[in-house]
């Protein structure tokens, strides 16, 4: 797409998600003509890369931009809608979890859905290239703007409705949130008993590539899977001394565990 057709774009919101799609938009020859957060810091940090302007107030922002991005937390995006004013352009959010109808009163110039399903932190900027982008639009015309930036920075393009998007997001936070939750956990052990941390990354890496090769289920392995009730219990000693947090979240996966085998039968 030519830049001179390409749309001018107001990000609201400067937080992890907005400043990498921001910047892969920006790379890609979009022009960012306004970024908006509560935070001034923010908005200056994220403004100062994409070479636009920034402003503090919901009132404040740009009437007559192509496309505004409101990528702000998932809680938040119902109280901003509220708060922004009407304008010429096609208006999107980037959650997850929130229904499109929530953006209806931006009926007249289309409104939808733009979310690229990938864990985002302002110091670590990634490429767009193979991160899956589902969308969703009130109407055809929405959809084929939003399709046509989408696939001019990734290879992955997906047409997801706001109940299947919902579901999506919730398997990320067991994707995301909860593994990573349980490296943290690991991580806290490994420091308090002595061991290297990094010793894990390689048993890690090839958990997550096994799951993907030849499905999660077939690739579970260790005590639980196996029934070994004596290593269970060793494990489950250990840490009721260690953390009873622990041992209670060692026992409920365990019987999630050995509950699936039953119901893959």
């Amino acid at each position: 797409m030519p830049q001179s057709l390409k749309p001018k774009i107001v990000f609201i919101g400067a937080g992890n998600l907005a400043t990498n799609l921001a910047m892969a938009l920006f790379n890609g020859g979009y022009q960012i003509i306004q970024v908006y957060s509560r935070s001034q810091v923010s908005a200056g940090n994220l403004s100062s890369k994409v070479n636009s302007p920034f402003t503090t107030s919901l009132k404040g922002i740009i009437q007559n931009a192509d496309l505004y991005i409101i990528s702000v937390p998932d809680k938040a995006v119902r109280e901003v809608v509220e708060q922004m004013p009407l304008n010429k352009g096609l208006v999107v959010h980037t959650s997850g979890s929130t229904d499109i109808s929530v953006l209806s009163k931006f009926g007249v110039n289309g409104y939808g859905v733009f979310y690229p399903f990938q864990t985002f932190s302002k110091n670590r900027i990634i490429s767009f290239e193979n991160i899956p982008i589902c969308i969703e639009a009130s109407n055809d015309d929405s959809y084929n703007k939003l399709y046509l930036i989408a696939s001019s920075i990734s290879n992955s393009i997906i047409k997801m409705d706001s109940s299947t998007r919902s579901w999506l997001h919730l398997t990320g936070v067991f994707t995301n949130n909860f593994t990573n939750h349980l490296l943290a956990l690991s991580q806290q052990i490994s420091k308090g008993k002595g061991f290297d941390f990094n010793l894990l990354k390689p048993l890690a890496i090839e958990t997550i590539q096994k799951a993907f090769d030849i499905s999660p289920a077939n690739a579970q392995t260790g005590p639980a899977i196996r029934f070994d009730i004596d290593t269970i219990k060793l494990h489950v000693e250990k840490l009721k001394e260690y953390s009873p947090e622990l041992a209670d979240i060692y026992k409920a996966l365990t019987l999630s565990i050995q509950s699936s085998i039953h119901k893959e039968d």
